[in-house]
């Protein structure tokens, strides 16, 4: 088997490790990781790694310390760290200050796919009107810390490319790690908007936390091959790194442990990712924070002597072209005084022309514009004569009707000017000593109540006028007309929409403040007014025409016969002649119709038979 050199270097690169160690005795190393989520928890994922490597390199033990952001930078004061593991970010506050060094780069695992790169998603609810950055200016907007990448950093940058001061303009709240608490606090409505690394939204999807369907990924973009959801760029994942004292030998001992971890190794699953691969470049993440003038880039000011020091054969040169140019412009200046003089009488002439021109103007725009109101005045008023016209016409032939009864007709008047006023319900109601009694309802079997409104309606009867409202508690359009006959309330007409109803779109817009209209709805209404009180004096005579024939049910032929004569004024010996029977027997008969019919007297009996038509119907 023929071995490449650089297999047999790294053979010897372990020999020589060895021996190192065999000489020098076991050695512990510490290795810092960042605890964002909480010390257990970096300990948990981190410490399988911690034992990969000891077990991986000769006479070598390796430790996990959690740290905070302020620990880590403690520990690195005081070398009681070797190595340290962290996000992006701090890393290079870490490389700029401390000199640290990158020697390997995490390799994150979704699903079977292995990432070298995260993002952060800004997110919102779906049923929030936010539609883009720009949106959330005077919002709240959720994030994990003012020193977090990809919980805050890359947001700032995104909406820095908008315009948008993020820390002034909008209102940032601190909620601190995990990232889940970000998401929790936008879908209760803490905040309108936030941010989280990306991959977090599809932790939660998949562990039955979240549903795609409660957010919406504000300024998503898409990269193929990466499955996560992101608004912005993407950045290379955590660095492991060394620290200036460590030694360089263990540095690529563990450099070289790391890159040969296997994917489905105990450390790499239990870091929640893939292994590790060459470190990458993190120019990238410089340039962010330098863009956002962050730590290790804060916005230096500015020191006039060391500005001088560095650009004073410049300054030199501008002043010079200054004062240079400040002379020619002088003596242009004195070259076109006189032209100016000249041209200034010229302008206050001709300034005086325009003014002229100008206040003529004005004065024909004035004058058009009030010539265009009163034509649109005009037209308006024509257009609502004439719909009131067409609708009077409209009515009255339906008042005019002759081939339907006047139920039929009175339902045909009220569904009339239901759709003239463009309303949902229309009610006709009785008024008997402030009690309501339902006469008419348009739409037919419409569920109601009586009155629509009981308090507006008790005021168009106090104030005997017309009622029209706007958005009531109840309805989003009310009218109430009260319809007076002989000076006496008898009825209501009452008109309403609810927020639900859709209006015709061809309905006249005006129609609610329209002076005519109320005139033709006081009109219309007491016509119909008028035919439901006809109606109702037609119903109780026919109920007491019923009740008066009913009284004749049981006559016999004979005395329907006497009963007849009897109503053509016919005496009883006339009657008796006439019918061949004896008046006795005619007395009998007279006797037994007073009896049948409960009539008093015969002069009622032959008005009760004249009422109600009886020989009329027979």
């Amino acid at each position: 088997m023929v071995m490449s050199s650089e297999m047999i270097f790294r053979a010897l690169f372990i020999f020589c490790f060895f021996l190192f160690s065999l000489s020098a005795g076991a050695d512990t190393f510490s290795i810092g990781v960042l605890a964002y989520n909480g010390k257990p928890q970096a300990l948990a994922r981190w410490q399988a790694t911690a034992n990969y490597l000891t077990k991986n390199i000769p006479n070598a033990n390796f430790k996990i310390k959690p740290l905070t952001l302020e620990e880590g930078i403690n520990a690195i004061h005081k070398e009681e760290i070797d190595f340290i593991l962290t996000n992006p970010g701090h890393y290079v506050r870490l490389e700029v200050n401390f000199g640290v060094t990158r020697i390997v780069t995490l390799l994150n695992r979704y699903k079977d796919q292995t990432l070298k790169y995260f993002s952060a998603a800004i997110f919102t609810r779906q049923d929030s009107q936010i539609q883009i950055l720009q949106d959330l200016k005077g919002k709240s907007f959720a994030a994990v810390s003012e020193d977090a990448f990809g919980g805050f950093h890359l947001a700032q940058l995104a909406f820095l490319d908008k315009g948008i001061d993020v820390l002034n303009e909008i209102d940032v709240k601190w909620l601190g790690f995990p990232h889940a608490d970000i998401v929790k606090a936008v879908l209760d409505g803490r905040a309108d908007a936030g941010v989280v690394r990306s991959g977090v939204i599809e932790k939660m999807i998949a562990n039955h936390n979240l549903d795609v369907s409660q957010i919406r990924i504000l300024e998503q973009k898409e990269k193929q091959g990466y499955p996560f959801f992101h608004s912005v760029d993407l950045y290379p994942e955590w660095p492991f790194a060394k620290l200036p004292h460590t030694d360089t030998t263990v540095s690529k001992m563990v450099a070289i442990s790391l890159l040969e971890m296997h994917k489905d190794d105990v450390a790499a699953i239990r870091a929640g990712g893939s292994g590790w691969t060459i470190p990458l470049t993190y120019t990238s993440i410089h340039d962010v924070l330098r863009r956002l003038q962050v730590e290790p880039y804060p916005p230096t000011p500015l020191v006039i002597s060391t500005f001088w020091e560095a650009y004073q054969k410049w300054i030199i040169i501008l002043v010079f072209l200054f004062l240079i140019s400040f002379y020619a412009l002088f003596r242009l200046s004195r070259t076109n005084q006189l032209l100016q003089v000249t041209q200034q009488q010229l302008k206050e002439h001709q300034g005086e022309l325009e003014d002229i021109v100008q206040q003529r103007t004005d004065e024909l725009l004035q004058i058009n514009e009030t010539l265009q109101i009163e034509i649109a005045a005009h037209v308006q008023a024509d257009k609502t004569l004439q719909e009131g016209c067409e609708y009077l016409k409209s009515f009255y032939s339906v008042l005019t009707r002759t081939d339907i009864d006047r139920q039929q007709k009175l339902n045909l008047m009220v569904d009339s000017v239901r759709l003239y006023l463009d309303t949902e319900f229309a009610l006709l109601t009785s008024v008997h000593d402030k009690d309501y009694m339902a006469s008419i309802v348009s739409p037919a079997n419409s569920k109601v109540s009586v009155p629509l409104s009981k308090d507006f309606s008790q005021l168009a009867i106090q104030e005997q006028q017309i009622i029209w409202r706007e958005n009531t508690e109840q309805w989003r359009s009310y009218i109430c007309c009260p319809i007076s006959t002989f000076g006496e309330l008898f009825y209501l007409m009452e008109f309403s929409s609810s927020d639900q109803y859709l209006s015709d779109p061809d309905a006249t817009d005006d129609r609610d403040i329209s002076d005519l209209s109320k005139n033709i709805l006081t009109l219309v209404t007491q016509w119909i007014g008028n035919e439901n009180r006809l109606l109702e004096d037609e119903t109780k005579t026919r109920e007491l025409n019923e009740k008066i024939i009913h009284r004749f049910k049981n006559l016999s032929p004979r005395e329907m016969e006497v009963l007849k004569l009897l109503t053509q004024g016919e005496p009883t010996k006339s009657m008796a002649r006439i019918l061949d029977i004896s008046t006795k027997t005619v007395e009998m008969h007279r006797a037994n119709l007073l009896r049948k019919t409960n009539a008093k007297s015969s002069t009622e009996l032959v008005q009760l038979t004249v009422i109600s038509g009886f020989f009329d119907q027979a």
